[in-house]
């Protein structure tokens, strides 16, 4: 996920303005390294308005948006599921053994409270946020961190790297 100092991964009004296109980078290259990703209505929405490039750079991986709205209308190569154990039971059965979570907020939750999340890279974008979408949805979890790795992908991110002690 990418962030601002502070927590926030998008406005009220959802947009990401602040985010550099370095952080999209981070993801897709991600992305590509797992050959799957799961995003939630809101994301996907979110990355439709960045343009139809940003779908192309992601068009040869196994896309899932999940979402309980089952007339959520989705571009061919996406798949609409409701549940995140539903996500990953056909990640799994197609093979994947690995896969990128990129939120949003809500969605986070979900698989936080699920217990579902192994590792957690957070690209930090050097801009602080008043006010906006946090990284998990307020809910009742504890993910127990330990520090893996910090890189500076550029003069204003920093990666940190986590993995989820269960």
């Amino acid at each position: 996920m990418s962030m601002s100092v502070n927590g926030i991964i998008a406005r009220e009004n959802r947009e990401e303005d602040f985010l550099s296109e370095d952080n999209y980078k981070t993801f897709v290259k991600l992305a590509h390294k797992t050959g799957c990703m799961i995003w939630g209505r809101k994301t996907h929405e979110a990355v439709r308005n960045y343009g139809r490039d940003a779908f192309e750079e992601i068009g040869d991986i196994k896309k899932i948006v999940v979402s309980q709205n089952s007339d959520f209308q989705l571009e061919n190569d996406f798949e609409l599921v409701k549940s995140p154990k539903e996500a990953l039971e056909k990640l799994e059965k197609l093979g994947f053994k690995e896969v990128i979570l990129t939120g949003g907020s809500n969605l986070n939750s979900s698989f936080a409270k699920e217990n579902l999340i192994d590792e957690i890279i957070l690209n930090i974008q050097s801009v602080v946020i008043g006010k906006g979408i946090p990284l998990f949805w307020p809910e009742e979890f504890d993910l127990n961190l330990e520090l893996k790795e910090i890189n500076k992908i550029s003069e204003k991110i920093i990666q940190l790297h986590y993995i989820v002690n269960k």
